[in-house]
């Protein structure tokens, strides 16, 4: 079993992952509009983005919250409650 399964674009693995549809619109806003690496850990539930060439993780996507990258051991956290988001991106 691999230790991850990539792929192409982060609408595909918001599918797999079964983000609901409230959280998906927030996430594409949050994510990095970069070439990237996009990812979900074999045994972890949640959607890793990195852009190409890069080292660190920029945003990582879960079903109930969007954790965005602000500087070294530093993530900025948004929960999708509901259907509504809350926290420092909410719309």
């Amino acid at each position: 079993m691999p230790d991850r399964t990539h792929f192409d674009s982060l609408d595909d693995a918001m599918a797999a992952l079964g983000v609901p549809l409230e959280g998906q619109a927030l996430a594409r806003a949050l994510t990095p509009a970069v070439p990237s690496e996009i990812w979900i850990p074999a045994k972890i539930p949640y959607i890793a983005v990195r852009p190409l060439g890069e080292r660190v993780v920029k945003t990582y996507v879960n079903r109930t919250f969007i954790d965005q990258w602000l500087a070294p051991t530093r993530y900025e956290r948004t929960h999708i409650v509901g259907g509504i988001a809350d926290g420092p991106h909410a719309r």
